[in-house]
């Protein structure tokens, strides 16, 4: 199960009216095409690779190294790999301190307090002298040692602190470990102890709740700085003293460092930034080490291949992100520096997913870095939408996506033309009416979904792969590349190979194996943990990822499989389940999905969670007006019939085979989540834990599949 978000609130944002009224369509129609084809006249950048490079060679094998690619985008250079794309920046604080220089003091980062206000904006150098006091407020009042081996822990939502904070441990060399509440207490309280961190800074009362709870949890620690100090009262402060704790406002420590001024200890290269904990299924987390060099290596990767295309342009100093992804990885965080970096301008979002509709809209962002999950949601609004309009509606919205998608064909991508206006405006403006691109990871995206999103946002949206252990970035699609069902090719900061994986049939000379990567961005290991870092690297130093590709014939590569994740069934036949859960997890009815097997059996089963808004809609539609809890809708027989046809029509529709179709399924009224044990705090399935949890339920289905 991919990285996801909880959009659900977000579901009716994208079911508002988007096509003109019935009244007057026709004649509309008919003006609309006249200015249409006017509007053909005017010039238009296309998007399109550079003099001598070619889309159908988007990797080139690197010479003398059989089997090993570089990124077509450096097939006439010397250089197989980038690991800087500004000579003047090595580290992140270099990094911003150019996003300084550049930007004229314009905004930095933004906020917004409530619903009907307006987001205020901090400029850019006071930015920069909030963290001043900050990292000395670390040094001369909480003692901290200015140096890579004092770690400080950042325990909170996306915030202009959160920054501020991480820049000012930059700027004395500190190490940020991010914290998260998905990781759980017990996981919390294990990094805090590895790291031994004295410091955290949180954004709120409930955290100092979590981490004051006992002093064994977190022996180390001893100053909590909290941005929001509502609802810190007395009993609060003498629980956090029992425990060795003090608490101070962010207010508060700003203030001791400016009273306190420290000189800088700007970081080298090779100097850790950060430690990203990440958590499998079993186990304790595992941090991975992450260098100033393998940021700077990553964003080089990025803006390498975003420059190539000269039309499109990089990050510019008018550009403005949202922030909502979680800050605590790296994603997020590359997103981050991309923008401080570039002089541009970052947004925060009040921090619930309820509320980012209206954020959007009043921040009117220019990048909008999305999950699959939000680009499903909205393609399902889109469709259901038309489903209830009347037809000639329906002709107005496929003229006009016609129109679209033939001029992304020719590498157009526009925002402002005359069907842009008349019929794809609303759902523009839905996520503030600028945005220009997207880029999405974490999960595949059909390409019916990537399309219509392409041509009813008017952005160029990038697909990307990528793992913690290689910063964020591994591969990426061009922006001239409008084709779906791949991840890119290698970015330039990286050079791939495919491995064997012989227990599998996978085989390198094939074009299929574990995917591969070398570089600069990749991480040197794991914190503390020698023996799950010897074993993240092959013989030749190249990060074994777990995931099985394909390269295709123009050099991009399509992920087929998960190595770890494989199982046969009785027939012989192996089944990928994540590749088949990315399926059905875009089916209408369903919000989750876990799909096993058994190599006893013939089938697959699913345990799927529905998606309750669609199927109390379609209840009351086909079988009763009568209310029904969630509980007896699970229950209902005809209700589970309908949810496992919508799955199977999906499933044939994206060419799932016989094998690979699930014959049984059982609804579960309680999603999975990280509170539950089935989730890792990436919000990642926890297999081993939902095969024991659902064992006898599996077994109760191949049971009646049997009697049948």
């Amino acid at each position: 199960m991919p990285l996801q978000v909880d959009l659900r609130n977000l579901q009716n944002m994208f079911g508002q009216e988007f096509v003109v009224g019935t009244v007057g369509t026709v004649a509309v129609t008919v003006v609309g095409v006249v200015i249409y084809y006017i509007s053909q006249m005017s010039e238009r950048k296309k998007l399109q690779p550079p003099p001598g490079v070619s889309v159908e060679k988007q990797a080139v094998e690197i010479k003398g190294q059989k089997g090993v690619y570089k990124s077509g985008l450096l097939a006439d250079s010397e250089e197989n790999v980038i690991e800087k794309f500004w000579p003047e920046v090595s580290t992140l604080y270099e990094a911003f301190q150019r996003g300084l220089d550049i930007s004229n003091n314009g905004p930095c980062l933004g906020y917004r307090t409530g619903e009907d206000q307006p987001y205020t904006f901090i400029n850019y150098v006071d930015v920069h002298r909030m963290a001043r006091e900050i990292g000395a407020a670390l040094i001369g009042k909480f003692g901290l040692k200015a140096g890579n081996e004092t770690h400080v822990g950042l325990y909170s939502k996306n915030c202009p602190e959160w920054f501020i904070t991480a820049l000012g441990c930059i700027q004395h060399s500190i190490v940020v470990v991010p914290l998260y509440d998905t990781l759980g207490a017990e996981s919390a309280s294990f990094i805090v102890r590895q790291t031994d961190i004295s410091v955290i800074i949180v954004d709120n009362v409930e955290k100092i709740k979590k981490l004051a709870s006992s002093k064994t949890d977190h022996p180390t620690l001893r100053h909590i700085i909290v941005i929001d100090n509502k609802g810190i009262d007395d009993e609060i402060r003498e629980k956090a003293k029992e425990a060795g704790i003090e608490i101070t406002s962010f207010k508060d420590a700003l203030l001791e460092g400016r009273l306190s001024p420290q000189k800088f200890t700007p970081p080298k290269a090779d100097d850790t930034y950060l430690i990203c904990y990440t958590s499998g299924t079993t186990g304790n987390p595992k941090g991975v080490v992450l260098s100033h060099r393998n940021l700077i290596a990553n964003l080089a990767g990025f803006f390498r291949m975003l420059d190539s295309f000269k039309s499109f342009g990089a990050f510019e100093t008018s550009d403005c992100l949202i922030s909502y992804l979680p800050l605590s990885h790296m994603f997020e965080q590359m997103c981050h520096w991309a923008s401080m970096s570039s002089g541009s301008s970052i947004g925060y979002f009040r921090g619930s997913v309820q509320g980012l509709t209206s954020d959007l809209k009043e921040l009117k962002p220019t990048i909008f870095p999305v999950v699959p999950r939000l680009l499903n949601r909205m393609y399902d609004g889109i469709q259901a939408k038309l489903r209830k309009s009347s037809t000639l509606k329906r002709m107005l919205f496929e003229r006009a996506y016609k129109a679209k998608v033939e001029q992304l064909k020719t590498g157009i991508v526009q925002n402002n033309t005359f069907w842009d206006k008349l019929v794809f405006k609303p759902i523009r403006e839905l996520t503030g009416g600028r945005v220009r691109y997207m880029a999405v990871g974490s999960a595949p995206i059909s390409a019916e979904v990537l399309e219509t999103c392409r041509v009813a946002l008017g952005a160029t949206i990038l697909e990307g792969y990528g793992q913690t252990e290689c910063t964020a970035i591994a591969t990426m699609t061009w922006p001239s590349e409008f084709t779906a069902g791949h991840c890119g090719a290698p970015a330039p900061c990286t050079t791939m190979k495919l491995g064997d994986v012989p227990e599998l049939n996978y085989f390198a000379s094939e074009g299929k194996g574990e995917i591969r990567i070398k570089g600069p961005a990749v991480t040197s290991g794991y914190y503390k943990d020698p023996e799950k870092t010897a074993d993240l690297f092959d013989e030749d130093g190249f990060l074994c990822t777990g995931d099985i590709g394909e390269m295709r014939p123009n050099g991009t590569i399509r992920v087929i499989d998960r190595k770890k994740h494989i199982f046969k069934l009785a027939q012989g036949e192996y089944v990928a389940p994540e590749k088949i859960e990315n399926v059905y997890v875009r089916t209408g009815s369903v919000q989750q999905v876990y799909v096993d097997g058994d190599s006893l059996e013939r089938s697959l089963v699913a345990i799927v969670v529905p998606e309750f808004h669609e199927i109390k809609k379609w209840y009351k539609a086909n079988i009763s007006e009568e209310e029904i809890s969630n509980q007896e809708l699970c229950l209902n027989k005809q209700v589970v019939a309908y949810v496992l046809d919508e799955m199977r029509a999906i499933g044939k529709a994206n060419k799932l085979n016989s094998i690979e179709q699930v014959q049984s399924v059982y609804l579960e009224s309680e999603p999975f989540s990280v509170e539950n044990g089935l989730l890792t705090p990436t919000m990642k399935a926890k297999r081993p834990q939902l095969r024991l949890k659902y064992k006898e339920t599996m077994a109760a289905l191949y049971k009646a599949q049997a009697a049948k």
